[in-house]
C-alpha cells in the first residue's frame, strides 16, 4: 500500500477511518487498540494472544453495510426530491 499518493487521497482515507472508529462502541474500540498493539508495539509478545471473534467482525461489516445503504437511499430519495421540484418548477406557467 502506497502511503504517499495525492494528498486528497490520503485524507479521504483518514475521514473515513475516522468516521468509522467514531461509531464504534468503547469495546470494538478497545480491541481496535489491542490489535494495533499487535502491529505496532515492538515490544509485544507473541505468545500473547488478542482474540477478536468472526461474530464480532461480522456484525460490524453488516452495520457498516446498512449505514452504507441507508446513506444510499438517503442521497437517492434526496435526488429524486429535487428533481420532482425541479420538474415541477419546469411546469409552472410564467407570469408575464
Amino acid at each position: 500500500m502506497k502511503f504517499f499518493q495525492k494528498k486528497t487521497q490520503n485524507q479521504d482515507r483518514f475521514k473515513r477511518l475516522i468516521h468509522r472508529l467514531s461509531e464504534m462502541s468503547d469495546s470494538e474500540l478497545t480491541k481496535v487498540e489491542q490489535l494495533l498493539d499487535v502491529v505496532f508495539d515492538p515490544s509485544f509478545k507473541s505468545s500473547e494472544r488478542v482474540e477478536i471473534s468472526r461474530n464480532d467482525i461480522t456484525t460490524g461489516e453488516q452495520s457498516l453495510d446498512r449505514s452504507i445503504q441507508e446513506a444510499k437511499n438517503k442521497l437517492n430519495t434526496e435526488q429524486l426530491e429535487k428533481r420532482i421540484e425541479q420538474f415541477k418548477q419546469s411546469k409552472k406557467p410564467k407570469n408575464g
